[in-house]
C-alpha cells in the first residue's frame, strides 16, 4: 500500500491517508518498499539564548548526535524507534516525515526541489539539529 500523502494518524491497524481522507485497515505488518536516509546536517547553539534561559548556561551543542551522521531506517527500525540510537524528542518531530517516505510519500512536493527531500529539525529551541530526509526508492 503506497500513501498519497503525509499521514495524519496510524493507530492499532487502521491508517489514515491526510491527502485523500481514506482510512486504510490491515491486518498483518506493514512491508514498506521504501527506505529512509537521515543525515544530521548540522548542530545549531544559540549561547545567547542558552545564557538567558537554560539551568546550564554552557549546555552547548546536541551532544546526542554529530555533523555529518548518517542513518538508513527500514520498517524494522521504524517501529522499533531506531532501537535506540535516535534522540526520541528528535525522533518525535520528524517521524512523521520519515513514515511517509518509507510508504513512497512525498515528503515535501512543491516545496523542495525535489519531493523525495525534505530538510527540518528538532524542537530544541537553544541548539537545534538539522535534518536531512531523502526517500530511497528500491
Amino acid at each position: 500500500m503506497i500513501l498519497s500523502g503525509l499521514i495524519n494518524r496510524a493507530s492499532g491497524n487502521e491508517i489514515l491517508d491526510k491527502q485523500n481522507g481514506e482510512t486504510q485497515k490491515f491486518d498483518k505488518e506493514i512491508k514498506m518498499k521504501h527506505k529512509c536516509k537521515i543525515t544530521v546536517l548540522k548542530r545549531e547553539c544559540y549561547t545567547d539564548l542558552q545564557e538567558q534561559y537554560l539551568a546550564n548556561p554552557k549546555a552547548g551543542k546536541c551532544e546526542f548526535f554529530e555533523d555529518g551522521q548518517e542513518f538508513i531506517v527500514d520498517n524494522n527500525d521504524f517501529f522499533r524507534m531506531m532501537h535506540g540510537k535516535f534522540c526520541s524528542e528528535a525522533w518525535d518531530c520528524i517521524s512523521r516525515y520519515v513514515y511517509a517516505a518509507l510508504q513512497g510519500g512525498s515528503i515535501m512536493d512543491g516545496w523542495s526541489k525535489d519531493e523525495k527531500v525534505m530538510i527540518t529539525c528538532c524542537n530544541d529551541g537553544t541548539r537545534p539539529v538539522i535534518f536531512k530526509l531523502e526517500r530511497i526508492d528500491y
